[in-house]
Formats: structure tokens, sequence, C-alpha cells
């Protein structure tokens, strides 16, 4: 996707959280800077899975595009299915970081209505894979994004951590989309950003 588009995909993000747009002055170049991966659907790998699923269209996201996961089993662990992307980016010992994800439910377990993302993660790429971001959201049937953030506690050099989206908690068939991993620096406040909200 041209750079165009994504400048104006973190912008449409910015928007949803009011106090970040306000805090980088509404200046879309500058959020697009804070972006320290690649976002788009094709940088996800699905580990788990014979071969990570091709992109599949998927309106109502950003770019069209999702990677369709089925999980036939849930596994012994919830990482034993799992989204992944690589950062290129560097993260410094008190940046706060934000991932924001596209999701979806397309199949959810038997006799529920939601689909489960366990584990929702930037985290170390290696043992002991330190979660630097975390959190987890109950997904409805609508793409919806969800969110982790925190704060590094140690130096990351650049291409050392991913994303990790736990999907193997349930049976279930999720449709992740693009997946935007922003380094908001030091000094940020954590709390000022959003948060996961179970749908109805």
């Amino acid at each position: 996707m041209a750079r165009t588009a994504w400048i104006a995909a973190a912008a449409a993000l910015v928007s949803i959280f009011a106090s970040f747009a306000s805090a980088q002055s509404g200046d879309e170049d500058d959020i697009l800077d804070q972006v320290i991966n690649s976002p788009p659907v094709q940088s996800w790998q699905v580990t788990g899975l014979r071969a990570t699923p091709r992109p599949v269209r998927a309106q109502g996201v950003l770019g069209d595009q999702a990677i369709r996961v089925a999980v036939p089993r849930p596994g012994a662990n919830p990482w034993d299915i799992a989204g992944r992307m690589s950062i290129a980016g560097e993260i410094s010992q008190g940046d706060t970081i934000l991932l924001a994800v596209w999701a979806r439910t397309h199949t959810p377990p038997d006799g529920q209505r939601f689909g489960v993302l366990s584990g929702i993660r930037v985290e170390q790429s290696v043992a002991p894979y330190t979660a630097i971001a975390q959190d987890s959201a109950v997904v409805p049937s609508e793409w919806t994004m969800v969110y982790a953030s925190g704060v590094a506690q140690q130096d990351y050099p650049g291409g050392s951590t991913n994303v990790s989206v736990h999907l193997a908690s349930a049976a279930q068939t999720i449709e992740l989309g693009p997946a935007f991993v922003l380094n908001l620096g030091q000094d940020y406040d954590p709390a000022q950003l959003p948060r996961n909200v179970a749908p109805e």
C-alpha cells in the first residue's frame, strides 16, 4: 500500500484516542514516523500451522485484506498457533509502546458468540519472550481494533522484538488485519492509551 494510504491509516488510528492526537499536535507524518513495524497483512507469519495462510479479501478493514487463521482444536498452550509480525525498530528502556491490531471473528468457538485472543503482545522474539506490551481481548464478528500497551523495562535492538497474537485458546477462526506498533517514546503516560472493551 502507498505511503499516503498508510499516513491516512495512522491518522485514523490516532483519531480513536484524542489524547494521543493532541500530544502529537495532529501531524500525520510525525505519527507515521512512530510506527516501528511494517503494518500490512503480508507481514503476518502464522506459527503452529503447516503454512502461513495467504491474504484473503476482507471488506471493512484497512487495505481490504486479512489473514484468516483456522484453529482446528485448542492447543496445549494458547500460543501453539499464533500470528507473529517482526518489528524492525529499536525500543529503549522507558519507551511507551502501543500495539493496535485489526481483528474479527470469522467462526467463533462452539456455543460462543465471540472469539478469544488470549494474548496480544509485543515481546522479545527469543526466549524468555519477555513481554513489553500485553493484553487479551474478546473479538466480535465485526472488525475491531484491539490493543496492548506497556513500558519497556530494558533496551531492545531493532529486529529483536515481534508482535505475537495467541489464537489457540479455542477452536475458532480469526481474521487478522493490519497491525501497528507505535513507539511513543519516553515519559508518555500509558493510562492515556486505549483499552480493550468486551463486545455486548
